[in-house]
């Protein structure tokens, strides 16, 4: 039986990107190309030259082209597609559809990359959101445009039973940088540990570069640790009572989902897509630390295995592995 064959185009191999390959090889043939992030515009200006070539050489050969964001890597892949009569499938992230000007955040704070993320945008046959947050960005800035919302996925193995939790609050965010720092809201984080001193704060992510924005010493109650395996990141979210992500800009929220399949109650602020990952089972909390300490106590005092079960089952019936696979399966065949 013949498969159609579908160009899979994307810079780094994130997890998100992982399952929408693996979804995609369920029904067809999956081609890779990875586009290489660099710096500075004569070093990317070379890797699209690379992948002109590419695509004139072999691009015909794809029946679809599948891209994770939008950007310069995506702007070739998508009108390569429409020359050829061929369909691509846009799919629109958060930071490809942001201006954030004061933490210098989002595709679009760069006239550079605004040109190429438009373009794509514009011209893709069908833009793939990850969230009605986004998907309202992308219905804004480009009216005209087709989007379909289907939402990001939790693929994650974890224990169906409830663990013992420990008095242990996580925040998980991969910080490279000042902006990172500010922009996943660590600065409140790292304050909220003067005011539930009795609790084990543990932030996981910062690169070796970002270590040095910390605080020295830190205060006693908080840890902080570079990128985890796997399977020690997974211990983390089984053991902690609470997760915060307390950011100023945060379009999904991967790691808050995990949390919350491990049975966390979640705070989080009022930003980006956040709200609607943990719907009515955790707490939207001001970017405040005594207030957000104030919370914690609240939820101390009561009875929480049964919210702390609604969080699983939440993610489970809208941000499951199955869920994605069906809507993602079924629009790259609709369209």
């Amino acid at each position: 039986m013949h498969r159609e064959k579908i160009l899979f185009v994307y810079k780094e191999p994130s997890t998100f990107v992982k399952t929408d390959r693996q979804i995609l090889a369920e029904k067809y043939d999956i081609t890779d190309y990875c586009f290489r992030p660099v710096r500075g515009i004569g070093k990317t200006a070379l890797e699209m030259v690379k992948q002109f070539f590419f695509l004139l050489l072999i691009g015909w050969k794809f029946d679809k082209t599948y891209i994770w964001f939008a950007d310069y890597h995506s702007f070739l892949p998508v009108w390569f597609a429409r020359l050829l009569g061929k369909k691509s499938f846009l799919v629109i992230g958060g930071y490809d559809i942001c201006r954030e000007r004061s933490l210098t955040y989002g595709a679009f704070c760069s006239k550079f990359r605004g040109f190429f993320t438009a373009q794509s945008i514009k011209k893709a046959t069908v833009n793939l959101t990850v969230s009605q947050y986004v998907g309202r960005k992308v219905g804004f800035v480009f009216p005209k445009v087709k989007h379909e919302m289907i939402y990001n996925c939790i693929n994650m193995q974890t224990n169906e039973n409830t663990k013992q939790k420990e008095k242990l609050i996580l925040c998980v965010a991969l910080i490279e940088s000042q902006r990172t720092f500010l922009r996943k809201g660590i600065d409140t984080f790292l304050e909220l540990a003067a005011h539930v001193p009795d609790y084990r704060l543990v932030l996981i992510g910062p690169n070796k570069a970002a270590m040095a924005l910390f605080p020295k010493p830190l205060p006693e109650n908080v840890s902080v640790f570079e990128r985890l395996p796997h399977a020690e990141l997974a211990s983390y979210f089984e053991k902690a009572s609470f997760y915060c992500q307390l950011s100023r800009v945060e379009i999904f929220g991967i790691a808050i989902g995990e949390a919350m399949l491990n049975y966390c109650i979640p705070l989080v602020t009022n930003e980006g897509g956040m709200p609607e990952v943990i719907g009515k089972t955790g707490v939207i909390v001001p970017r405040n630390a005594p207030k957000i300490a104030e919370e914690i106590r609240q939820l101390e005092v009561m009875e929480t295995t049964a919210q702390r079960k609604e969080c699983r089952d939440r993610i489970l019936e809208l941000f499951s592995l199955e869920q994605r696979t069906k809507a993602l399966l079924t629009a790259i065949e609709k369209y």
